[in-house]
């Protein structure tokens, strides 16, 4: 089993709701670890508010693990999504973007829990959001097998992603391979886009299917089912690139930088 972190450059090309799909889409066990430092989303979004009495998430583990550093404490704190007999999980984000400063001592901790909760036979989606921020957990990252990079094929992203990528790659080195996935179209082909980030491998390109998205991250009602959205099948083939790719590598790959 294995860390997955997808992340993005801004600009909102929609981490939260492709993590959340390709976690749904994961084929066997996943668990979808919401460490945006902005907060997450998917309680109030994807649930409507339903399970308003969950006792915590993130900031919550934390605080239990500096009492208690048994890696068995995250499950307290992971809540069940699985609404088809299957095994799809969620670690709650932050409540309150102001309380990212209680964790600043706390990443690498969380990072050796999340790896040591794969070797019990589920693999992690990590939703980091955007990086390049001063809060940016850079720990998850380097605790992650495989880092994917979602962008829309625009100027503009590419742009706003070069740098981050540079810098990610500086910070890594060459232990967490990095790839990108395209969200939407654009003017640019993947090869363009792949050839102006550091030749980094394009997984997938999901499709900009907004009213399918709306079901993920705000729990709008639907008459037609998920699964056959556009936006499922796109994350269903990026679940499957993901592991492919994992798969495929050797013991170390450089990266970006």
């Amino acid at each position: 089993m294995a860390i997955y972190t997808l992340m993005s450059p801004g600009n909102a090309p929609g981490v939260t709701t492709t993590a959340l799909a390709v976690s749904y889409a994961w084929d066997g066990r996943a668990l979808l670890a919401e460490c945006d430092p902005k907060g997450g989303s998917v309680l109030q979004g994807f649930l409507t508010g339903q399970m308003e009495g969950h006792k915590g998430g993130l900031l919550e583990l934390a605080l239990a693990l500096a009492h208690n550093p048994n890696p068995a404490v995250l499950w307290e704190y992971v809540v069940s999504l699985d609404h088809d007999a299957r095994e799809w999980l969620l670690l709650p984000g932050l409540k309150d973007p102001r309380h990212i400063v209680q964790l600043d001592g706390a990443w690498d901790t969380i990072a050796d829990v999340l790896t040591t909760a794969t070797d019990s036979g589920v693999d992690i989606v990590l939703d980091l959001g955007q990086i390049g921020r001063p809060d940016t957990p850079m720990r998850l990252i380097a605790a992650s097998d495989l880092a994917i990079m979602l962008l829309r094929p625009s100027l503009r992203q590419v742009a706003d992603a070069r740098p981050r990528l540079d810098a990610l790659g500086r910070y890594v080195g060459t232990s967490v391979p990095v790839a990108l996935c395209l969200v939407g179209k654009g003017d640019y082909t993947a090869k363009q886009i792949s050839e102006a980030l550091f030749d980094l491998p394009i997984l997938a390109q999901i499709p900009h299917d907004p009213r399918s998205a709306a079901v993920l991250s705000d729990g709008q009602r639907t008459r037609r089912s998920i699964r056959r959205a556009s936006l499922m099948r796109g994350a269903a083939h990026l679940a499957a690139a993901m592991r492919q790719h994992l798969a495929s590598l050797p013991e170390q790959e450089v990266v970006a930088g």
